[in-house]
């Protein structure tokens, strides 16, 4: 299968080396010239893409000649510009559907969740709080207009990875919120294994997401993943009313896909 990845970042190269590797060719975009460059060394197809590039550029002639695209553009940091990011990636998935693409994933992010409380699984409501979130949201209902059966889903908990942690982002921080509530990571291999057994099994037409079973506190993970790390340990405000949070359950992704997590737990994610 011809498969595009537009968004070939922390996540998105190494699922395209992986999907090569299985056989696929692939069709990678990245901003960077020297990005480019990589992709081809590495034996896939590298495009220099701009999100809300011209429907009849070069770059989006290629993209839309996959069977599948998946596309993987997280909008950026707090500051994101919502509205041009939802009429770009929106407009990206309607003429990818016009041109042909047959089948695609959405990488989401288990953030349209918000605030809410309490064990969530696939079928629970959503609640989304900040900007990215409630423009993920508006992206979801797009994607399920557009290709129906033909598309899926796939909300993130926080990714993980052997050079990203977040520990390392709080690391020697003082006066931190939300100590007692749960923490909701997923490793990137695990994440890679998910969208290789959607596209093994053509398990399109659902809304996944993944997250790790086990969930600690903030204040007892990131304390103990800062030791581990040798890191200045974070300092965690005591809260009045503590809340838990919430509990991202992906039980029922792992058995639809037919996945056994390499990363059951955020203690196995720096071992």
């Amino acid at each position: 299968m011809q498969i595009s990845i537009v968004g070939c970042g922390w996540l998105g190269q190494p699922l395209a080396q992986q999907l090569y590797q299985c056989g696929h060719s692939i069709v990678a975009t990245t901003r960077s010239e020297e990005k480019r460059f990589v992709f081809q060394q590495q034996g896939f197809q590298g495009l220099i893409y701009h999100l809300g590039d011209a429907c009849q550029s070069d770059g989006f002639s290629l993209i839309v000649q996959s069977s599948l695209l998946i596309v993987n553009l997280p909008p950026g940091g707090r500051q994101i510009q919502a509205a041009s990011y939802i009429k770009n990636i929106c407009q990206l998935i309607t003429q990818a559907r016009l041109q042909g693409v047959s089948k695609l994933i959405f990488i989401s992010t288990t953030a349209v969740y918000g605030e809410l409380e309490g064990e969530l699984n696939e079928r629970s409501c959503i609640a989304p709080v900040t900007e990215s979130a409630k423009a993920h949201k508006i992206i979801e209902q797009h994607v399920v207009a557009e290709f129906a059966q033909q598309a899926c889903i796939l909300r993130l908990a926080g990714l993980v990875g052997q050079d990203r942690h977040p520990a390392k982002y709080l690391a020697g921080r003082h006066d931190i919120a939300l100590g007692s509530q749960h923490v909701n990571l997923v490793h990137q291999q695990d994440v890679i294994q998910a969208i290789e057994s959607i596209i093994r099994n053509e398990a399109y037409g659902h809304i996944y997401h993944l997250c790790a079973h086990d969930h600690p506190s903030r204040r007892d993970y990131y304390h103990w993943a800062c030791a581990k790390l040798a890191l200045p340990l974070p300092e965690f405000i005591e809260e009045l009313h503590p809340s838990t949070g919430k509990q991202i359950n992906a039980s029922w992704t792992c058995q639809t896909l037919g996945i056994v997590l390499n990363y059951p737990s955020p203690y196995d994610m720096l071992n």
